[in-house]
């Protein structure tokens, strides 16, 4: 690898890391300021993605999306059970 090449890696390095750096900064904002739920805008933004891509990642059920204080109950409740289950196979 040339040196240019080399460089120019470490730039685009650089930028990305800058950019992962300031999505968490604002998730930690979000939070810090008593913030428990993200809307869709903030989660595709958190994820540097479009939200027709969030919304296709949650209709083909790659992610998961709550609506509401019961469902993130269940949801919690179910993932608790597959982990129950998962520890009792290993």
């Amino acid at each position: 690898m040339t040196q240019q090449k080399s460089v120019q890696m470490d730039s685009e390095l650089a930028k990305y890391v800058a950019e992962l750096e300031k999505r968490v900064r604002n998730l930690e904002d979000k939070f810090d300021s008593g913030k428990e739920v993200l809307t869709l805008q903030e989660v595709a933004q958190y994820m540097g993605i479009a939200r027709s891509s969030l919304y296709k990642m949650t209709s083909t059920q790659a992610i998961h999306r709550v609506f509401s204080t019961e469902e993130i109950e269940e949801e919690a409740r179910r993932h608790m059970e597959r982990l129950s289950l998962k520890n009792k196979k290993d």
